[in-house]
């Protein structure tokens, strides 16, 4: 009996060290492998770097570049400094929560709700995004229907969903990667044709019309929460990861819309890959356009998963269930002819994504008052500083883009 207590305990050392020295961690009731700092970052990179990328060189050349570009920083700041209020409500809570779960708990059930209503519509419409303009992209480069590429690329994007989180953070970081090569060297390479007269024109009458993608395409939240419950707890290290991980998205759309814009004008389509196609040949389209294929395909599966853990882990629906809306809603949408790339960016950007940014900063008031774990090492300093003016333009960009629909 004795030896078998020894033996049980000497066990149990053995096993407390081959946990510690992988760095294992629970997540969601499963022990993982800890994703090091690379890893969250490639998390938050690829679960932000999708479809927008592809229609901010088309706003940008209709309002102008120079304006453009100053919306791409400016939004950039304030995407940057609420996704620094979204991790410090991460690192002070105990449980796993998606958005609307973090919502519910500092606020009450009505935000929970209100969250789930938005986040759950704007995921559908982020979802059948990724659909259209793989529809459109597939199309230019190898015709046939744009309804039977639709339906090809949502079947190979459902299958890494249905998979789960564990292939995703794989994928993700490949795919990550690669698009982030293609699109610095597509970019640097398209410098070189710049045009001057396109550097200087501005159009006043469509000053709005940037909002609502350029939000869309900066919005990587749900990424934020991601990389947080897959580092093994280090507030400095997941600080580190959330910083690079948005700032690298925000300097890779400057660079695209400066070369994209400056070499097109006014002819970038609203697929911005589709008219370099037409403009520079044959190799500018099918660099371009594998670029834009794996950008939506990395953004289709974050925001797949992510939806999927607002299911499951928010409302506790059944994982199989929750799987069944993920994959079949999107495709039902495309197949009823919901199929307008910047509409559907717009529409989810300036409103969707505006209402659910104002609730997170009050959300991250109240976490910081009464949450559950102390934050030292992520130190978010300055929060009135920082969360005026960001809740003021969130709150000016959700009214404008809400007009800008109704008229």
């Amino acid at each position: 009996m004795r030896r078998d207590v020894i033996s049980n305990f000497a066990y149990n050392i053995s096993m407390l060290q081959i946990i510690e020295e992988k760095k294992i961690v629970l997540h969601q009731g499963v022990y993982k492998p800890a994703a090091s700092v690379a890893d969250a970052v490639f998390m938050i990179t690829g679960m932000t770097i999708g479809a927008g990328v592809l229609g901010i060189p088309y706003v940008v050349a209709q309002v102008g570049l120079r304006p453009g570009l100053l919306y791409i920083l400016v939004f950039g700041i304030v995407m940057f400094a609420l996704n620094l209020m979204l991790g410090d409500i991460a690192v002070r809570t105990k449980e796993k929560l998606q958005i609307p779960g973090l919502a519910g708990k500092y606020l009450g059930n009505w935000a929970k709700q209100v969250l789930n209503v938005i986040i759950i519509f704007s995921s559908f419409a982020v979802l059948l995004a990724y659909v259209v303009g793989e529809s459109e992209i597939l199309h230019s480069l190898f015709g046939g229907e744009k309804l039977f590429w639709g339906i090809f690329f949502w079947s190979i994007g459902s299958v890494v969903v249905w998979r789960g989180l564990g292939m995703a953070k794989t994928v993700e970081k490949i795919l990550s990667l690669t698009v982030m090569t293609i699109i610095v060297g597509l970019s640097f390479g398209l410098l070189t044709k710049f045009q001057a007269q396109n550097w200087f024109y501005l159009d006043s009458s469509k000053i709005l019309l940037p909002f609502g993608v350029i939000l869309f395409a900066l919005n990587g939240t749900s990424g934020v929460i991601e990389a947080h419950a897959l580092l093994p707890g280090s507030q400095r290290h997941f600080k580190k990861a959330l910083i690079i991980g948005t700032l690298i998205p925000m300097a890779i759309y400057a660079l695209f819309a400066l070369a994209v814009v400056g070499t097109s004008g006014l002819d970038t389509t609203s697929l911005a890959t589709i008219g370099l196609g037409s403009k520079f040949g044959s190799a500018v389209l099918l660099m371009g356009n594998i670029f834009a294929i794996l950008a939506m395909t990395t953004g289709f599966i974050g925001a797949g998963i992510a939806l999927k853990q607002t299911f499951v882990w928010d409302n506790k629906v059944n994982k199989y269930l929750a799987e069944f809306f993920v994959i079949f809603v999107p495709l039902a949408l495309f197949l009823l002819g919901l199929r307008n790339f910047v509409a559907i960016l717009n529409i989810t950007g300036g409103v969707f994504f505006g209402i659910q940014a104002l609730i997170m900063i009050v959300v991250c008031y109240r976490a910081r008052k009464v949450g559950e774990l102390p934050a030292p090492r992520y130190g978010l300093n300055h929060f009135w500083l920082m969360a005026i003016p960001v809740f003021l333009v969130f709150a000016l960009v959700t009214v404008l883009s809400a007009v800008g629909l109704i008229k």
